[in-house]
C-alpha cells in the first residue's frame, strides 16, 4: 500500500524553501527488537542516514556520553528502563537536550502522541514504519542537526507529525478496505474453486465407479467372481450324486445278496429233496437188490 503523502511533501517543499530543515547525517535507533532496528536502519539507510543500533535505553543514554546523532528513534516498551523515561532523562540533560527524539512504537493515538511530547519527544512513528512515513518525519527533522545552529522548528515538527498520522490513518483504513474486499474476493474464488473441484471430483467418480460396474459385470468378470462358488457347489453336488450313486449300489448289492441268498436256499431245499428221493430210490434198490439176491440164492441151492 503506499501513501498518498502529497500535501505532506508539498509542505515540506515549503520548509526547505525557508530553510527551516536541513538533512540528517546520522541516527540512533533504539529497540530491543532485532527485527524492528534493522527495517528501521534499512528505511533509514535508503536515505543515505548513518544508522547507529542499540537495544536498550540504558545503552543509549550511555552511547549519547560520546556520541551525538542528529537524531533518536526510541521505542517504548523495553526491558528496563522504557522509551519515554530514557527521553526525559536525554532532555533533562543540556549536552543531549537539543537532539530531536521521535518514538518508534507500535502505540497509536492523540493521547498518546501528547503523552511522548509532554516527555519531551518531538513525534511518533508507528510501526511498522514505511518509507513514505520515515521521509516526511525525516524532512520536518532533517538536522536541526544537534551539532549545527538551527531555528526552532517545533510548530513545523508537530504539523508534520499530524499530517503524517493523518496521512497513515487514512491509508491504515484504505488498506483495511482492500483487505476486506481482497478477502471477499479470494473467499468467493475459493468458493468457486472449491465447488468446480467438488463437481470434477464427482464427475471423475461417478465415471470411475461406471467403469468398474462395467467390468464386474462382464461374463468373465462374473465368471471370475463365482468360479469358487461354482466350484464348491459343483463338488457339493458331485459328493451329493456320489453319496447317492453309493446308497443306490449298496442297496443294489444288498438285494442281489438277500436273492443270491433265496436262490441258495431254493437250491438248498432242491438238493435235499432230491437227496431224499436218491435216498429212498437207494433204499427201495437195495431191497430189490436184496431180495433178487436172495432168490437167486434160494434157487440155486
Amino acid at each position: 500500500m503506499t501513501i498518498d503523502l502529497m500535501s505532506t511533501t508539498d509542505h515540506i517543499s515549503g520548509l526547505i524553501s525557508r530553510n527551516l530543515i536541513m538533512p540528517v547525517k546520522n541516527a540512533l535507533v533504539v529497540d530491543d527488537s532485532k527485527s524492528a532496528r534493522l527495517m528501521l536502519q534499512r528505511l533509514l539507510s535508503r536515505m543515505n542516514v548513518q544508522v547507529d543500533l542499540v537495544e536498550s535505553a540504558e545503552a543509549a543514554l550511555k552511547f549519547l556520553e560520546t556520541q551525538s546523532p542528529d537524531v533518536i528513534f526510541m521505542d517504548h516498551m523495553m526491558p528496563g528502563m522504557d522509551g519515554l523515561e530514557a527521553t526525559q532523562l536525554i532532555k533533562a540533560n543540556p549536552k543531549t537536550a537539543a537532539i530531536p527524539t521521535i518514538m518508534y512504537t507500535s502505540k497509536e493515538g492523540d493521547d498518546y502522541v501528547q503523552e511522548a511530547r509532554s516527555h519531551g519527544a518531538h513525534g511518533v512513528l508507528p510501526k511498522p514504519a514505511n518509507q513514505e512515513a520515515v521521509m516526511a518525519v525525516m524532512a520536518a527533522l532533517d538536522a536541526p542537526a544537534a551539532n549545527d545552529e538551527k531555528p526552532n522548528n517545533n510548530i513545523a515538527l508537530a504539523e508534520v507529525d499530524r499530517l503524517v498520522q493523518r496521512q497513515l490513518k487514512r491509508a491504515l483504513t484504505e488498506a483495511k478496505g482492500e483487505i476486506a474486499a481482497g478477502l471477499d474476493s479470494t473467499t468467493q474464488q475459493l468458493q468457486q474453486a472449491q465447488h468446480h473441484e467438488l463437481e470434477r471430483l464427482q464427475q471423475n467418480l461417478q465415471t470411475t465407479l461406471q467403469q468398474e460396474l462395467v467390468q464386474q459385470l462382464t461374463p468373465e468378470a462374473l465368471f471370475a467372481k463365482t468360479q469358487k462358488q461354482q466350484q464348491r457347489v459343483a463338488i457339493q453336488v458331485a459328493k451329493q450324486m456320489s453319496e447317492r450313486q453309493s446308497e443306490r449300489l449298496l442297496l443294489q448289492l444288498q438285494q442281489s445278496e438277500e436273492r443270491q441268498q433265496q436262490a441258495l436256499q431254493q437250491l438248498q431245499a432242491q438238493q435235499q429233496q432230491q437227496l431224499k428221493r436218491a435216498m429212498m430210490v437207494a433204499s427201495v434198490a437195495g431191497t430189490v437188490l436184496g431180495a433178487t439176491i436172495a432168490i437167486v440164492i434160494s434157487a440155486l441151492i
